[in-house]
């Protein structure tokens, strides 16, 4: 392993900001640094101590948050075939297992929740139809919720012709 002089070292530096368009006089540009240092104490625990400057806002590294996974809300799309009296609803919900899905229908929306280890999801999917709910079959299959429903016919008004004498 060759050594790397000081002067080199900062002519590498120079040559990457120039390369990212940083100039070193940049006002964006910010000067920091952190370190801890980890000793044994007397009753034998661990003592750690911190330093540096620069990071007096941001979040202690040795502590950090915990990860929570963002779910997005999912992307739906329906598909009414009025020749066949049929509507299709593709879902897709990647990351969950079918046991963890639960739908209610009602005659023109869906309503979707699915809960899995850290991932929610609570939707509610619009269909510019009436459809049956009792014939509702649904499939879960690579992260795509397939769900198929019957067409039902447009209702027509309730009423009698009167006549005008």
């Amino acid at each position: 392993m060759a050594w790397i002089k000081d002067e080199d070292i900062n002519k590498l530096f120079e040559r990457m900001l120039r390369n990212m368009r940083i100039t070193p006089d940049d006002s964006n540009v910010q000067s920091w640094s952190y370190g801890y240092s980890m000793n044994i104490g007397p009753d034998g625990k661990p003592i750690i101590r911190e330093w540096g400057k620069g990071l007096t806002d941001s979040p202690n590294p040795l502590k950090p948050e915990p990860y929570i996974p963002e779910t997005p809300e999912p992307l739906s799309q329906v598909d009414i075939d009025t020749e066949n009296k049929q509507v299709r609803v593709i879902v897709e919900i990647p990351g969950f297992t079918k046991e963890s899905i639960k739908i209610t229908g009602t005659e023109n929306k869906l309503q979707l929740s699915a809960n899995y280890e850290t991932r929610h999801i609570n939707t509610e999917i619009s269909i510019n139809a009436r459809v049956d709910p009792k014939s509702a079959k649904a499939t879960y299959k690579n992260g795509v919720l397939d769900i198929s429903l019957r067409l039902m016919e447009a209702s027509k008004p309730d009423g009698v012709d009167i006549q005008v004498n």
